[in-house]
């Protein structure tokens, strides 16, 4: 399996992989973008051809094409090494992965399960009010198809009979997936009945859970309309966008995806066009969730109910992708319908709605004038006390300042006074915070001194232009670096293999990523042998500037003592060390 690994990675283009997800520009040795992990708008995302490896200098992400389809999908090893294995025509001879044994059953039996709920919609005979239901409600064929849903008959162990009675698997197993649920007096019940079937779909497409819509016919007071599966090994709620898996292509596309609440939403989105659209389930937005958007998306259009809880969605909902980098649009749904019933009865005027959306700032604060008279000194006040504390959380000045004097111009006043008490919400609960310094290193910590920069370099500089070794080799014979950076600096000047990715190869692994740092990190431009050598001798002076220093301090100290023949040795070496760094001025020319 280690060999077909290393096949499926010789066989996969990187930069092609990459530029699925990301606008690449070839520069140097390098291809340069966005980075898709992190908000950024200078580019410091590399990917190079040649060792078959992607670094961002802004976040740190880093890795191999498997480790970058694992990111940016949300998958584990196994579905990236089958992706790519595919792709690059590689049959792969073994599928024993490290994976649990336990979560492999589940996801095979909710697979089965989908595909039973899917037969019992589309050709049962059970499934014909189902059918009709979904009819009624403008969901063909080719949409449940394309979201695989499903029915699942109003009896206690339909399910159950199929998936223990004909396909073996055990009753164990089936509770562990969500699927049946224990009786009170002994056994087992189906978990869902009488309801049309959602499969809950990850990254990859593997139904992990379900959603399930009780047919009206069938629905009484103690029985909720919708009804999720819990909580399981594969299954977490606050990691999944109904959806995602279909609309991934078309948010990546158009940069943009559309944010309802439920499954109905999604699907009449989806029907009228607009097929960038997720959903998400009738939970709260989670940090996970808008990370999942924001490695394709740059703006997200939120659509949730307009009345009080949906609007306090909303501005969760900012707080977390802002912090993303995110842009954040409001549709603004007309007439109180959702946009399920906007979408079926007229889906010109949904898509017109998407097009339409206002920014989110605005729309807080026209919902807040609308309930609000402003005409009224406490109508002021309920406004202010609804958009001002949302305006404070907004991080750039600039944009904070137009908001400002937007509300002020609704409320008539000057935008000193609202600016004013913007300010006095962002600080007024606690001042000292802003100003808090949070983990600054002292200087003993700082990241990356002047000598490391240059040794790191110089590393990356022989990687390209190992022609410069010979003369490099004499002149750091003497000088010996501290440190992991000291240990590749030797490796690399020691070695006289020249290939770059073989040299890789032969790191020992603690050296390794240091080294592919390196290389990625100096790889940008076009680095000569000329360059190269001046990294050298930039470093042996640096070098030569840190002895001194400890020299002089040392001087220092024995003069204060009074030791005349400790003085004059110190002043000897200081000497010696002018004498040194001449010789190295003069190594160039």
């Amino acid at each position: 399996m280690e060999d077909q690994v290393e096949e499926v990675k010789q066989k996969t283009d990187i930069v092609g992989l990459v530029g699925q997800y990301v606008a690449l520009k070839k520069l140097g040795r390098h291809q340069k973008g966005l980075c898709p992990f992190h908000s950024e708008k200078t580019p410091s995302f590399m990917v190079n051809e040649e060792m078959r490896l992607y670094k961002c200098f802004g976040c740190g992400a880093g890795g191999d094409v498997f480790k970058f389809l694992m990111e940016i999908e949300g998958i584990d090893f196994r579905d990236a090494l089958e992706r790519l294995a595919e792709k690059a025509g590689v049959k792969l001879v073994s599928r024993k992965f490290e994976v649990p044994n336990d979560k492999q059953k589940l996801l095979e039996v909710m697979d089965l399960a989908a595909r039973y709920f899917h037969w019992l919609l589309t050709e049962g005979k059970s499934g014909e009010e189902a059918r009709k239901y979904l009819e009624d409600r403008k969901i063909n064929s080719n949409l449940i198809d394309t979201f695989n849903l499903g029915y699942a008959m109003p009896g206690w162990d339909y399910l159950m009979n199929y998936l223990v009675n004909k396909k073996g698997y055990s009753e164990e197993l089936l509770e562990k997936a969500g699927l049946i649920s224990k009786r009170t007096g002994g056994g087992y019940y189906d978990k869902f009945r009488g309801r049309i079937m959602f499969p809950l779909q990850d990254a990859s497409g593997k139904v992990v859970g379900f959603t399930g819509r009780i047919l009206p016919s069938l629905a009484k007071e103690s029985e909720p309309k919708y009804l999720n599966s819990p909580e399981t090994e594969i299954y977490h709620k606050g990691r999944m966008l109904f959806g995602f898996y279909q609309a991934r292509q078309a948010i990546r596309e158009k940069k943009r995806a559309i944010l309802v609440e439920g499954q109905m939403d999604l699907i009449s989105s989806y029907g009228a066009g607009v097929s960038e659209t997720v959903a998400v389930g009738g939970t709260a937005l989670t940090e996970d969730q808008i990370e999942m958007l924001a490695r394709l998306a740059k703006t997200i259009y939120l659509s949730l109910d307009a009345d009080e809880a949906g609007i306090a969605a909303i501005k969760r909902a900012v707080d977390i992708a802002e912090k993303r980098g995110l842009e954040i649009k409001v549709v603004n749904i007309e007439g109180g319908k959702d946009p399920d019933e906007i979408a079926r009865k007229f889906p010109d005027k949904w898509r017109e709605l998407v097009e339409n959306a206002i920014d989110v700032y605005e729309f807080v604060m026209l919902k807040s004038l609308e309930k609000n008279d402003i005409s009224t000194v406490s109508g002021i006040k309920k406004v202010t006390e609804d958009v001002v504390p949302f305006l404070a959380k907004i991080e750039n000045s600039v944009v904070r300042e137009v908001w400002t004097k937007k509300l002020a111009e609704k409320l008539g006043v000057e935008p000193s006074v609202v600016k004013q008490e913007i300010e006095r919400m962002k600080f007024g609960r606690g001042p000292v915070e802003k100003y808090q310094l949070r983990n600054v290193p002292d200087k003993n910590e700082q990241i990356d001194n002047k000598m490391e920069k240059l040794a790191k370099r110089l590393v990356g500089g022989l990687l390209i232009c190992p022609g410069a070794k010979s003369k490099i080799r004499t002149w750091v014979k003497d000088t010996k670096l501290p440190g992991a950076l000291g240990k590749a600096l030797a490796m690399v000047l020691d070695t006289d293999e020249n290939d770059a990715t073989r040299l890789v190869e032969k790191a020992p692994a603690e050296l390794k990523g240091l080294i592919e740092d390196a290389y990625m990190a100096e790889g940008e431009g076009e680095t000569e042998e000329k360059d190269v050598l001046s990294l050298a001798v930039q470093l042996l002076r640096e070098v030569i500037r840190e002895k001194r220093k400890i020299l002089i301090d040392e001087l220092k100290t024995v003069k204060t003592g009074g030791s005349d023949s400790k003085e004059e040795e110190l002043s000897q070496e200081l000497n010696d060390l002018d004498r040194e760094e001449n010789k190295i001025m003069v190594l160039l020319g």
